[in-house]
């Protein structure tokens, strides 16, 4: 395990974005992980456990933490039930899913990152979110809070209940309390192969379209809407069809508002797509641009919806939008 100074995030964010950690190391297995958090505590350094960068936007003047790159991956199952660790591939877990006959998460197909990240954001797609099928998950916590079995004086094994978990549209408790998420059980049903492998075909290449391979980008910059908690005075003003598995689209709003296609210092909105921000550029002001053109779109939608968007990207440094 090695710990580097300066690392310039860029490297490891699908944004291609990002100035230098302060430190950053990454983690095999859950000893590591253990090890750099009290290396941490020990320089008097706070610490960002990440998956595969595919969700962070991260500023251009860097961060003053310790990134611990969270890479404990392994998958077992005994019937339907799975064991994950938290640093597996999201892609990988599917492919398990799908080889082994086990059905709820095939249309998560596509998507990037790490199942910790996948579970830190509740990710989903196409009707399908990864906490369906969750019974439970096992953070990293502390010992002098909770009676579990113990890791050593200061951290503990402390397992979470799905509700516990209080997972909502695209968020978790897990973004309050920050602890790092080691491990994750879900119990699938079954299911035919190659129905489950046609399913997670159909998905990606939808995604394609939308996500051509070496895009550099989030995914949807914007939380969609749960529609049912707009108030009806706004409800009124989006026809019926806009609204896609009892949500409103924050693409349908930011386009409404001119979004598709504006750019700024290397950074557009896709011609095809509202919600979609991409790195066109290779500048050192990326984030910033990024930023500022994702602010001018949650003031416009603000002011012709009285909706206030929220960034499913994580900002890193960043002031909140």
């Amino acid at each position: 395990m090695k710990f580097t100074d300066n690392f310039p995030m860029s490297q490891i964010t699908t944004l291609g974005i990002g100035g230098p950690a302060k430190k950053f190391v990454s983690v095999k297995s859950e000893e590591e992980l253990v090890e750099a958090i009290k290396y941490a505590e020990q320089n008097n350094l706070e610490y960002l456990v990440i998956g595969g960068g595919s969700n962070l936007l991260v500023s251009d003047q860097g961060v003053d933490k310790l990134i611990i790159k969270n890479e404990i991956a392994r998958i077992s199952h005994l019937g339907g039930v799975i064991k994950v660790k938290s640093g597996t591939l999201l892609q990988n877990l599917v492919d398990y899913s799908i080889s082994h006959g086990l059905s709820g998460i095939e249309k998560l197909t596509g998507i990037p990152g790490t199942v910790g990240g996948a579970i830190y954001g509740n990710a989903g797609a196409y009707g399908q979110t990864i906490s369906d099928h969750i019974t439970s998950v096992v953070i990293l916590g502390r010992s002098e809070t909770t009676t579990p079995e113990s890791i050593d004086s200061g951290q503990a094994r402390v397992t979470f209940g799905k509700d516990a978990c209080e997972f909502n549209y695209r968020d978790s408790i897990f973004k309050k309390n920050k602890l790092p998420i080691l491990e994750v059980t879900f119990e699938l049903e079954s299911g035919d192969t190659k129905t489950l492998q046609q399913e997670a075909d159909d998905v990606l290449q939808k995604r394609l379209v939308k996500y051509p391979k070496g895009i550099k980008c989030p995914g949807s910059f914007f939380k969609n809407i749960v529609a049912e908690t707009l108030p009806s005075e706004i409800l009124e003003k989006i026809s019926p069809e806009k609204i896609v598995y009892g949500k409103l689209p924050a693409g349908t709003l930011l386009e409404e508002v001119g979004a598709k296609g504006d750019k700024l210092d290397g950074i557009e909105i896709a011609p095809y797509h509202a919600n979609l921000f991409i790195n066109r550029g290779s500048g050192t002001a990326q984030a910033q641009a990024f930023y500022t053109l994702a602010q001018k779109y949650v003031k416009k939608v603000k002011e012709k919806y009285g909706i206030t968007l929220e960034p499913e990207v994580q900002l890193i440094n960043l002031p909140t939008l």
